[in-house]
């Protein structure tokens, strides 16, 4: 019987700041991080969570040294905007918050999006 991986701390906290609006990149040894978000991100859900990133700095930095993957174009269904209830996939008929309009999630994402910078680079 095969054993299950734990997964790494800092790798799921960068993974989970992703979905919500942050995006990485590095500059040699240094991670930052850039939210693309409407409004202000919550700091008692995010600092924890940069936290754990920058205690797990190792990790997160081979993870983010990885050849990326091609880019994929982003739909409704991958807006944590777009609400979606029942039996529908994500991709089925849901509603934006955001622009307050009903869609398929398989709508191309909007752009409207605000950007903002975080306080400058994790290595704090």
């Amino acid at each position: 019987m095969k054993a299950l991986m734990k997964p790494n701390p800092g790798i799921e906290a960068l993974l989970t700041l992703a979905r919500i609006g942050y995006k990485f990149t590095l500059a040699g040894v240094t991670i930052k991080a850039k939210y693309h978000g409407p409004g202000e991100p919550d700091p008692g859900t995010v600092k924890p969570m940069l936290e754990a990133v920058r205690e797990h700095k190792p990790e997160v930095l081979a993870y983010l040294s990885k050849s990326a993957m091609p880019e994929r174009i982003l739909s409704c269904g991958n807006c944590g905007f777009h609400e979606y209830q029942g039996p529908n996939p994500a991709q089925g008929w849901g509603r934006c918050t955001f622009k307050d309009k009903w869609c398929y999630g398989l709508r191309l994402a909007c752009s409207e999006i605000q950007h903002q910078d975080t306080d400058g680079p994790l290595d704090g």
